[in-house]
């Protein structure tokens, strides 16, 4: 850890924290999507606007965005002291903290359909996802008009 994370984050102290991690959770998906009936699901996830998908190298995790219900006006833990263990184990010593906002997640992070359908029909070249995509946008034209 370097200066600068140790006087924002040593484990005990947290009164700079505005609550991120508090701010979302992650759920490993276990295998790496290949087939489009795997992204099928994975795109209707999508469609919630409280869920993104993280993909880092060949891992792949549903992002689910929401504040817990036990962070105050002020982002300060109403239980702190009988908080569960994963939340006093988080975030890993060597991730440190990740202060105001969730750019320390590294890899790519899909926050619509549209952008894992944009990824797939162009830089993985599949496509159904070029045509579902076109499908999506036609039909939220005709849905406008």
């Amino acid at each position: 850890m370097t200066k600068k994370q140790e006087m924002y984050f040593n484990g005990d102290d947290c009164r700079f924290c505005n609550g991120m991690c508090c701010r979302y959770v992650t759920i490993d998906i276990e295998k790496e999507p290949r087939s489009e009936d795997r992204f099928d699901e994975i795109i209707w996830w999508l469609f919630n606007p409280n869920i993104k998908i993280l993909k880092n190298g060949h891992f792949w995790s549903i992002l689910v965005m929401g504040k817990c219900d036990n962070l105050n006006e002020s982002n300060k833990c109403t239980i702190y002291e009988a908080r569960p263990d994963l939340c006093r184990d988080y975030p890993p010593e060597e991730d440190g903290c990740h202060f105001d906002s969730i750019k320390r997640l590294e890899g790519k992070i899909f926050n619509t359909a549209e952008e894992l359908l944009e990824y797939l029909a162009i830089e993985r070249k599949k496509e159904w996802a070029k045509k579902r995509l076109e499908n999506i946008k036609f039909e939220q034209t005709k849905a406008k008009k």
